[in-house]
């Protein structure tokens, strides 16, 4: 009886595939197109994030990132944020920024010239996604893109939030309104 109890445990932890860290997500010094320095640290230090990978000569990813964009809208008013990390090298920057520029995306678009933090996170195929949570750790890796794939990127991008907000609010203090302490001390 014991092992069915924790067999059924198991496959519940497991199967909402956000439960198991897949490792952290390393901390790494990055320019933003601007040539600004980021610490991917920071990047989630407020909420989770959807971190994607991608370059100029893949059109799934472009096609995908139109989406991202609305999802970044969208969440991002529940510290939910999309980060956008582009892998071409310095040579095409100018033709990034060109891009990025006329396509008026929401989210802020890194560099990662030389694919070390694309390779670093066992990037081959893009697009590349990382579910990130609010304490760094990888919560789900998604890999290449198909149309209608938006809308369990949507679905995941909830749970991330959900999950998040969760584990925020376990780890939060719970604080009594003068309120509800006058209301306890009178029932006493």
């Amino acid at each position: 009886m014991k092992k069915y109890v924790i067999i059924l445990v198991g496959l519940l932890l497991t199967s909402t595939g956000f439960s198991k860290s897949l490792g952290q997500f390393p901390n790494q010094m990055l320019k933003d197109i601007s040539g600004f320095k980021v610490q991917t640290k920071d990047l989630y230090s407020k909420g989770p994030i959807l971190v994607n990978f991608w370059n100029l000569a893949c059109e799934p990813c472009k096609k995908e990132m139109k989406y991202l964009s609305e999802y970044n809208k969208k969440y991002g008013d529940q510290g939910f944020n999309v980060i956008s990390i582009n892998i071409d090298n310095t040579r095409s920057m100018s033709k990034v920024k060109s891009f990025v520029k006329s396509q008026k995306y929401s989210f802020r678009v890194l560099s990662d010239p030389k694919s070390v933090l694309f390779r670093k996170l066992g990037g081959k195929i893009m697009p590349y996604v990382l579910f990130i949570n609010n304490d760094g750790t990888i919560a789900k890796k998604e890999v290449g893109y198909n149309p209608g794939d938006e809308i369990k990127l949507e679905k995941e991008i909830i749970h991330l939030i959900a999950e998040n907000k969760k584990s925020l609010d376990l780890k939060e203090p719970k604080i009594e309104s003068k309120v509800q302490s006058k209301v306890k001390l009178q029932t006493k």
